[in-house]
């Protein structure tokens, strides 16, 4: 395991985060190492090395305009990676320069757990975060595999139940927890037909216990049976993408009172889905998967209003150049000048008027009055009449 963070205040509550990333399989298809008895179809990933990263380096900046992590009821307070990579994935830290992380093998996965979950159960309102990029399959529960699964003639010893996990932590700590699961959640068939595919929970879960967490919100990357998606070319994933725009300022309710907009599991989740729907090359459906539990307890708790993603269109298209698209509150105004493509422009949550007039006067004004931008996509295509 590899500590990247702790600045653990005595008696304060903090935020704390476990990372696991693999893309490096070596007992799996184009491993280089003795292949699995049945490597059931997986093979080597080349995103969650960089889509690890990219989580990894936004929780750990500081946070600027929407960008990296901030809440001041729950600072954050401990950041441990694993992640298994071709090459070694190094971290730049604020504290300690760049870190190389230890791969992800099952036991140094099941060490970082525990150390994370330790540190959870220090104050009863710290928040953890569990964030996972890697092979994912599912039968009734959801299994993720560790960088040496295939190692030996028992597979599902290097992988984990998370879903068994999840019911562990919700017994075993009382803040707050949110999991992001970047993995497939298909069933592949030789799995379905293999008695003993039953990898272990990282924690038991003693149903002798109470559910004690004060909420638990579990995020997955697709929804079960489904296939998870990355861009070609060792790309962040499709899902940690959309992750990390949502807590970038493309989420947030603003906290009664106060001068805070607050990201919590339900429109963190909602972003996400919303973002993966707005995938822009319309390729490979991905819908995520959700289960939200408890009242809601704040995960960033930001200093500005949510922003969202406008995309202004006109139709038919032949009219784009005669018109400029506008969007309009109060006596701000935001105007595409006779651009003949989609008008796209980032602007704060809130209610204006949108339309596309003609300079020249020779074609009908459209307008619509009193349209609400929710982040994190606003997504109209204007109609231009004969």
């Amino acid at each position: 395991m590899t500590l990247l963070l702790e600045t653990v205040a005595a008696g304060q509550p903090g935020t704390h985060v476990l990372a696991i990333g693999v893309g490096n399989y070596p007992h799996l298809l184009d491993g280089d190492k003795k292949l699995a008895k049945d490597p059931i179809g997986l093979g080597q990933l080349d995103s969650p090395p960089v889509s690890l990263k990219a989580f990894l380096d936004w929780m750990l900046a500081p946070a600027v305009n929407g960008a990296g992590f901030s809440n001041y009821a729950a600072p954050l307070a401990s950041v441990e990676a694993v992640c298994s990579a071709k090459a070694a994935v190094t971290i730049d830290t604020p504290a300690l320069g760049q870190v190389a992380l230890e791969p992800a093998t099952r036991d140094n996965i099941q060490a970082a757990f525990e150390a994370w979950l330790d540190r959870m159960k220090s104050h009863p309102d710290n928040v953890g975060v569990f964030y996972f990029c890697g092979h994912g399959v599912m039968v009734a529960d959801q299994h993720l595999l560790a960088e040496d699964f295939g190692r030996t003639a028992q597979p599902w010893t290097h992988a984990f139940n998370v879903s068994l996990t999840i019911r562990a932590v919700e017994r075993e700590v009382s803040g707050a927890v949110y999991f992001f699961i970047d993995s497939c959640r298909n069933v592949p068939r030789g799995l379905a037909l293999t008695l003993g595919a039953n990898p272990q929970a990282l924690v038991g879960a003693d149903l002798k216990k109470n559910v004690s967490c004060q909420h638990v919100t579990a995020v997955y990357a697709t929804g079960e049976g489904q296939l998870a998606f990355a861009p070609i070319g060792g790309q962040v994933s499709r899902f940690t993408s959309a992750l990390l725009c949502a807590l970038s300022g493309y989420c947030g309710i603003k906290n009664p009172g106060e001068q805070t907009w607050n990201v919590d599991g339900d429109n963190v989740a909602s972003a996400i889905r919303a973002l993966l729907q707005h995938n822009e090359s319309g390729k490979d459906k991905q819908v995520s998967d959700q289960s939200i539990q408890g009242p809601l307890v704040p995960l960033l708790r930001m200093g500005a209003p949510p922003k969202v993603m406008v995309r202004l269109d006109l139709s038919p298209k032949e009219r784009r150049s005669l018109y400029e698209l506008y969007l309009a509150k109060g006596p701000n105004r935001v105007v595409q000048t006779l651009i003949d493509q989609v008008f796209k422009v980032d602007l704060p949550r809130g209610v204006y008027e949108v339309g596309a007039l003609d300079p020249h006067g020779a074609l009908p004004l459209i307008r619509h009055e009193d349209e609400d931008l929710v982040p994190p996509v606003y997504m109209l295509t204007l109609k231009s009449q004969p």
